[in-house]
């Protein structure tokens, strides 16, 4: 057993609409790997949890006239009921609004003020006098102050990438009321971010972070760091700042917070085990999945407080891309998103997790979920490849052999098949998922190979015994194939560890099934899909 300790989170998804395949592409990248770590016997928890507060929550629950907690709270068992679906196994499920979160984040509030790191200062801000509220940039449209590209959200421009401080947007608009937005001076407290500068760059160089999303930090910290405003102004959904009026915590503070709150919720501050992950001298790792869009918050924002408060900082934070449907942005007005609720009406969860695997790499490139790419995909190599090593060999002795395997096997190949293990799992630990599916094909090619070279079914009535023992042989690399695959697609391993009559496990990977074991009778429950099913998703 490994006497590594991990904890291991994914970024938030937010509770103000359904989780779609963008959440799961993440969750799935994490728990392929967690999975992995715990087949080997490591010692791994996995926590996430909703994201709960904020404006665009508030006027949700508003606009559907419902009461806002009653709304998070549907939500995040629906969040939590979905991620299930997709085997996607959380050791904690949890929400941002929550009094264990609340604790903490009014306790690092104050530690940060002790120690001088919050400033407050007079800002000014777009207002929506029709609705008597600040609003957030994503609730403000305007013309771009430098191309002029109308229609424009209040942070950033789609057109020219040009980053910009909303009040610089030219006819600012409310989304909400489309009226237009008057300028309004407040009040607000700001994380006093410059100071952790030199930690920040010892840090990122650190952690091994992937080249491309290294360099756009550095980048940033060149340009140089501003403060952070964490704060909100009233009516605001969120945890109020403690000795503050009309003052509220910004959605993202109690969002990063949210992973410590998540992991004591789960030991109920339990001193000692926290202090083991989270203490400044841990020897644990703590490893964070995130997209690539919020790098900055949990590389420049989230390791600054973790030191301004004398916790330990990541050791290691994996970015992967966006997901594309079918090249495309996903968009629920161009009719190119696909919830999880609509997709698991018509599909298994394990291809989506098998496809995605075959896409999923340590870089940032963005993923492509292409219709007619994955129904190929899917039949191609889980149907007619690997399910079917199954299958031809499970005929064979079910009916000539009483579905009994052999006392032998052809040692050669098997032994090639395990030799490719220590390969498989440097790509596990490397997150290289995709170079770990192409070499399980060519497996699954050679193991097909085998059968049809050495045809078994020509032997039944004259040499039965080689016959025996070459379909024993097919269904021992069946066995060595899915045990690779496990942490991917855990229900089709599932099925066949009910088929083989055994537990599929990395420690006795070497050993082949036992003589004269008896498998069970096979049953087909995976099928060819078809493009015209799998596009009524779309629907």
């Amino acid at each position: 057993m490994n006497n590594n300790k991990f904890l291991v989170t994914s970024a938030f998804p937010y509770s103000n609409g359904p989780i779609h395949l963008g959440h799961i592409l993440e969750n799935i990248q994490a728990d392929i790997w967690v999975r992995y770590k715990k087949m080997n016997k490591e010692n791994i928890y996995f926590i996430c949890s909703d994201d709960s507060h904020g404006t665009p929550i508030m006027l949700k629950s508003k606009k559907l006239k419902i009461n806002t907690l009653y709304y998070i709270k549907k939500m995040y068992f629906n969040h939590k009921n979905n991620f299930k679906k997709f085997s996607i196994d959380h050791d904690n499920y949890y929400l941002t609004h929550s009094s264990e979160n609340k604790r903490v984040i009014s306790n690092i509030f104050n530690i940060l003020k002790n120690k001088n790191l919050i400033i407050e200062k007079k800002i000014n801000q777009l207002f929506d006098d029709n609705n008597k509220i600040f609003l957030p940039d994503r609730f403000i449209i305007g013309s771009c102050p430098k191309c002029l590209t109308k229609n424009q959200y209040g942070d950033l421009c789609e057109y020219c990438g040009y980053k910009y401080n909303c009040i610089d947007l030219i006819n600012p608009k409310s989304i909400i009321s489309n009226s237009n937005l008057i300028i309004k001076e407040t009040n607000h407290l700001f994380f006093n971010l410059p100071v952790f500068k030199n930690n920040l760059i010892f840090w990122i160089n650190s952690i091994n972070l992937q080249k491309s999303v290294l360099n756009k930090i550095h980048n940033c910290i060149d340009l140089g760091l501003n403060m952070w405003d964490i704060s909100r102004d009233y009516p605001y959904f969120g945890f109020k700042i403690p000795n503050y009026n009309n003052k509220f915590f910004y959605v993202w503070i109690d969002a990063l917070v949210g992973y410590i709150s998540t992991f004591n919720n789960l030991y109920k501050f339990n001193n000692n085990i926290i202090e083991n992950y989270w203490s400044i001298n841990s020897n644990s790792k703590i490893y964070q999945f995130i997209g690539k869009d919020i790098i900055y918050f949990h590389l420049l924002l989230w390791p600054s407080i973790l030191e301004g408060i004398n916790f330990k900082k990541p050791d290691k934070i994996i970015v992967h891309g966006h997901l594309k449907i079918n090249g495309n942005k996903m968009s629920k007005s161009n009719n190119n998103f696909i919830s999880v609720e609509k997709y698991l009406e018509y599909l298994d969860s394990d291809l989506l997790r098998y496809y995605f695997s075959s896409k999923l790499s340590n870089n940032i490139e963005d993923i492509n979920f292409d219709i007619t790419n994955f129904v190929n995909k899917i039949n191609s190599d889980i149907i007619n490849k690997i399910l079917n090593l199954a299958s031809r060999n499970f005929k064979i002795l079910e009916t000539n052999f009483n579905s009994v395997l052999s006392n032998k096997i052809d040692d050669n190949i098997y032994n090639y098949f395990i030799s490719k293990s220590n390969i498989i799992f440097n790509l596990y630990e490397k997150f290289e998922f995709n170079k770990i599916i192409n070499n399980i094909i060519k497996l699954s090619n050679l193991a097909n190979k085998y059968i049809s070279d050495n045809k078994p079914w020509d032997f039944i009535i004259n040499k039965k015994k080689k016959s025996h023992i070459i379909c024993s042989t097919g269904l021992n690399l069946f066995k060595i194939i899915i045990t690779y695959l496990k942490p991917i697609i855990p229900k089709i391993s599932s099925y066949s560890e009910e088929l083989l009559g055994i537990k599929l496990n990395l420690y006795n990977l070497d050993k082949p099934i036992k003589s004269f074991h008896r498998i069970n009778k096979f049953i087909l429950k995976f099928k060819k899909i078809n493009i015209n099913y799998v596009n009524k998703i779309f629907n």
